[in-house]
């Protein structure tokens, strides 16, 4: 490398010069240094210049003997020795300045040291003029170490290393590439000068310093790079904290506004942060974007503005006159114009106008249809019916989930926009829409009953493990003088709420049913029951303490009511092996106290109940390529997995349960995969579920699925489509399998669906099985 340098060191200086000369340009022109700063650079990348210029020209004319050469050798060689303590003094004032920047104003005496230092290196180098110490010249005009030559090394070695113990004392003050830059200047210089001493002949400190002269300027531009984007960043921060603050002011002035609307009427409290919530949740589900949710959320939490002018009259109305309902039709446009005010936002006026439309036309204030409506009054629609069939209103409690559900699967397409409609069901299913207030389901530990029934508990379920009730009972007229009875009971019935019900409104809406009631002495009233057997045996005990002992297997329930003096024991038979069933403990002129409910460790099987009732079977049919199955609730069975081929065909008869009540009791399909070709077996993979009303699970992990339902004019209504299934129908599934692509289609009752699975990873075999929720799937066939 050497040797490289030595042959090619004329032209190497010269480029090397040139970009020196550069750099001082450029830093001439430059606007980003400090001015002091900028102006000992540019002396640095003179000097440094200069210094290589000098040099180069002592190589060039030495052995010169002419007039021009003798001056130039001599002028050169004093110029290269004086500048090289030249650019560690002019180093010096980089470094103080540096200092003074960070805050340290008092300069270190070391610095002041170095600068005495350089000053007298350089009138040593005057002096080397009469005394040739460092250097001389001989007749033939040729430099020459002198012996003192070394000597002229101590301020470019040891005045770095004092400058360094500086930087050393100050780095953490400085930024990463100041420090760097610092360190290439004290230490490469060094470093080669020190191999200079055995390299007589190139000029390789020289080189040296004029590169690390330039790579002063490239880190300090790379340092104000950085501290631009750190400021940048600081700024962008401070911005987005101000916009925070400006958007938190906005929610709260949005919030208190709300608030004092919905205090005219304490039935509405946080109802329109719950809409909010819930259109958010669509939105995101939709694949909107961060602002867009955001829009979505405080359109939705001002879109009831208008009801701040509603008369206190109408406030607590839920049935109103044609003049009222005038009223109520025009709160959208009161909403939008008091929503215009705010010009920074134009979509919360429009979307308040909007939110009353209905996919199909038939909403107000402009009775627009589909997608005339704006989208975002589209998702608020949905959120706004969710969240009014979950509040409590004066005459009901919030509409069961199952309810719920079912209007959003039944008016998909209808009242609102399928699209947002079926994430809202997705949402219920996933439990991520849940009710404002959770239902309090924990039973009372005491209750007072005057008249029968006057009083009912929450509803204890009875399941397949064992329960066990207790409580202590007083009673009025436990002797009968006074001449009217006084006892406790139960009844046995099955309701959304797990509460009793008697108005014609409620039993439908939770879909109540009573089975019977039961007292502690024998008596009891079968009421949708198959059958009941009661038998009673005496006992005598003074005790007050009454117990209940209760369990379930399938379609049967068997029950032991104890007091001081009886023990009845029950044994019923359900409607079908679908229902639930709760106690509810209720009595006549007594008080129930201390009710206290425990599980036992006995999980009750088919042995542990005679069976008074025949085994309820739907499915005593024939039976073709595979066996007949019953589904009693939701996925409680499947059929055997069958294997699809490029084309495959499933028919089948299908009849919902006599009692069933949603439209999605009916057959569902799953495409699946496992090793032994059964839904849930080894490396069990499910890649789609389709359900006949026109429901399904979407895409996942392991396949990607285009899901299409319509309807067309054979499709009569959901009530028609459920007395259909109940009466029973037949029903053909085609699949059509090309690679990793199936394609599955039927049509039934006017739905028709079709469904294109793209699995990732596809397996050799794929299986489809017929599952579903009360209903019972008969005589199926594959072809």
């Amino acid at each position: 490398m050497f040797e490289f340098i030595r042959n090619h060191q004329l032209n190497i200086m010269l480029a090397l010069c040139a970009m020196s000369a550069l750099m001082g340009i450029l830093l001439l022109i430059t606007r980003f240094l400090p001015k002091r700063r900028k102006w000992i650079l540019i002396a640095m990348e003179v000097i440094a210049t200069l210094l290589l210029g000098f040099d180069r020209a002592a190589y060039i004319y030495s052995g010169n003997r002419g007039a021009a050469g003798y001056i130039i050798v001599r002028l050169a060689n004093f110029m290269v020795f004086f500048l090289t303590s030249g650019i560690v003094f002019t180093f010096n004032l980089y470094l103080i300045d540096l200092l003074e920047r960070i805050g340290e104003y008092r300069k270190p005496r070391r610095l002041n040291l170095v600068a005495i230092a350089c000053i007298i290196e350089m009138l040593m180098v005057v002096a080397n003029i009469f005394t040739g110490l460092y250097f001389y010249f001989d007749e033939e005009n040729f430099y020459h170490r002198g012996n003192g030559f070394l000597l002229c090394y101590i301020v470019p070695v040891i005045a770095p290393l004092i400058q360094f113990s500086v930087i050393q004392k100050y780095k953490k003050s400085f930024s990463r590439y100041i420090y760097i830059a610092l360190c290439l200047y004290i230490f490469v210089p060094i470093i080669v000068g020190i191999i200079q001493i055995f390299t007589y002949g190139i000029s390789i400190v020289n080189m040296a310093m004029v590169l690390v002269s330039v790579s002063l300027y490239m880190f300090s531009y790379l340092d104000i790079n950085e501290e631009v984007q750190r400021t940048h960043k600081k700024e962008m921060l401070n911005l987005k904290e101000e916009r925070e603050g400006m958007k938190n002011l906005f929610e709260q002035t949005v919030t208190s506004f709300t608030s004092a609307v919905e205090q005219r009427n304490h039935l509405w409290k946080g109802k329109s942060l719950k809409v909010a919530e819930i259109a958010r949740k669509i939105a995101e589900k939709s694949g909107m974007t961060e602002n867009e949710c955001e829009e979505v959320y405080y359109a939705a939490l001002l879109h009831d503005a208008g009801f701040v002018t509603l008369p206190d009259s109408l406030l607590d109305k839920e049935v109103f006159t044609e003049d009222e309902e005038k009223i109520i039709h025009n709160i959208p446009r009161l909403s939008s114009e008091i929503l215009s005010g705010i010009k920074e936002f134009p979509y919360l006026s429009e979307t308040a106008l909007y939110c009353s439309e209905l996919y199909d036309g038939r909403g107000y204030p402009e009775g627009l249809k589909g997608e005339q409506i704006p989208v975002m009054a589209r998702i608020i629609a949905v959120a706004d019916a969710y969240v009014k069939a979950i509040f409590k209103t004066k005459t009901r409690n919030s509409v069961p989930m199952a309810v719920v559900r079912e209007e959003f699967v039944k008016e998909a397409g209808g009242k609102f926009d399928p699209v947002f409609s079926n994430i809202m069901v997705q949402l219920l299913d996933a439990g991520d829409a849940g009710p404002v207030e959770e239902e309090n389901y924990t039973v009372e530990t005491e209750l007072s009953c005057e008249d029968y029934r006057s009083n009912v508990s929450v509803g204890i379920p009875i399941l397949q493990s064992e329960i066990c009730v207790t409580f202590k009972a007083s009673l009025q007229d436990s002797d009968g003088k006074n001449g009217f009875f006084s006892a406790p009971s139960i009844i046995l019935f099955d309701s959304f709420d797990r509460r009793v019900h008697t108005d014609e409104q409620l039993i439908e809406d939770y879909r109540y049913i009573e089975y019977g009631e039961l007292w502690f002495d024998g008596h009891s009233i079968s009421t949708n029951v198959r059958n009941m057997e009661v038998q009673v045996s005496e006992k005598n005990e003074s005790d007050n303490l009454y117990k209940i002992t209760a369990g379930r297997y399938e379609d049967h329930i068997v029950l032991t009511l104890e007091s001081g003096k009886k023990m009845v024991k029950a044994i019923i038979a359900l409607p079908d092996i679908s229902r639930s069933i709760y106690i509810g403990l209720t009595g006549e002129h007594c008080k129930l106290e201390n009710i206290q409910i425990d599980f036992t460790a006995k999980f009750l099987e088919e042995k542990d109940i005679p069976r008074i009732a025949d085994q309820i079977t739907f499915i005593n049919r024939i039976e073709a390529d595979i066996p007949n199955v019953q589904i009693n609730s939701t996925l409680s069975a499947y059929t055997e997995g069958i294997s699809l081929k490029n084309q495959t065909s499933v028919a089948f008869h299908t009849m919902s349960f006599p009692d069933s009540s949603f439209v999605w009791h009916c057959p569902y399909i799953v495409l699946f995969y496992s090793e032994d070709g059964k839904v849930g077996g080894k490396n069990y993979r499910e890649y789609a579920l389709v359900k006949l009303n026109g429901e399904d699970n979407g895409s996942n992990d392991y396949a990607e699925n285009h899901f299409v339902m319509k309807k067309d004019s054979a499709f009569k209504s959901w009530e028609v489509w459920k007395e259909c299934n109940k009466a029973g129908l037949e029903c053909e599934i085609e699949f059509q399998r090309q690679g990793n692509s199936i394609t599955m289609t039927t049509y039934n009752l006017g739905i028709h669906i079709e469904n294109t699975t793209l699995l990732h990873n596809a397996p050799k075999e794929v299986y489809v099985a017929l599952t579903g929720d009360q209903c019972a799937l008969t005589d199926i066939r594959i072809r």
